[in-house]
């Protein structure tokens, strides 16, 4: 019994090791070209729609530092390819409009690592934290993420990590009734 409290064991942590890399570095769900700056937290992508970045809330309009912020975004992706984790809890913005995928937007930052664009924003000083209800939590942002070796691709790539862990835990789980079967059958 011993054994299996050991292999039920280090499946849960390899498990839930695998599903902190998804929370801390995310998935990319869609990828696309930004088209329009709205403001400096939302902006229009290539195929139509409109992108509203997660858990930060920038300056309206009508409120100080709003020109400064939205020119911050549009210098981050104005016409840039853009990596998007789309929030798998609301995916839409209900509490605007309602036409806005929530995301948390990675950009190229070097051959090596994308940019999380909600973390630049907040670093900047552009962006106040709001951390709304969802899947992301922005206190375990980084403002660089190592790139998935296949990030180039527009096919969800962060379920992989997913993938992986669920596969781990199962093959570990399977091993360990296989040896407390035998060790049973031997008695």
């Amino acid at each position: 019994m011993k054994r299996f409290a050991s292999f039920s064991a280090i499946s849960l942590f390899l498990f839930l090791s695998g599903m902190l890399i998804v929370c801390v570095y995310g998935e990319v769900d869609k990828t696309s070209t930004v088209t329009r700056g709205i403001n400096g937290d939302t902006f229009d992508i290539f195929t139509g729609e409109r992108i509203r970045l997660a858990d930060v809330d920038a300056p309206e309009n009508y409120e100080s530092g709003y020109s400064q912020a939205k020119d911050y975004l549009a210098s981050l992706v104005d016409g840039k390819t853009v990596y998007l984790d789309v929030d798998d809890v609301y995916t839409y913005d209900y509490s605007g409009t309602g036409d806005r995928l929530v995301c948390v937007v990675y950009v190229d930052y070097d051959s090596m690592q994308l940019m999380n664009v909600n973390e630049a924003l907040l670093d900047g000083g552009y962006a106040e934290i709001s951390n709304y209800d969802n899947e992301f939590n922005p206190y375990l942002w980084s403002l660089l993420v190592p790139k998935d070796g296949d990030s180039e691709s527009t096919t969800d790539t962060g379920n992989d990590y997913v993938t992986v862990g669920v596969a781990v835990f199962a093959i570990i789980f399977a091993i360990a009734v296989f040896v407390m079967i035998n060790r049973r059958g031997r008695r």
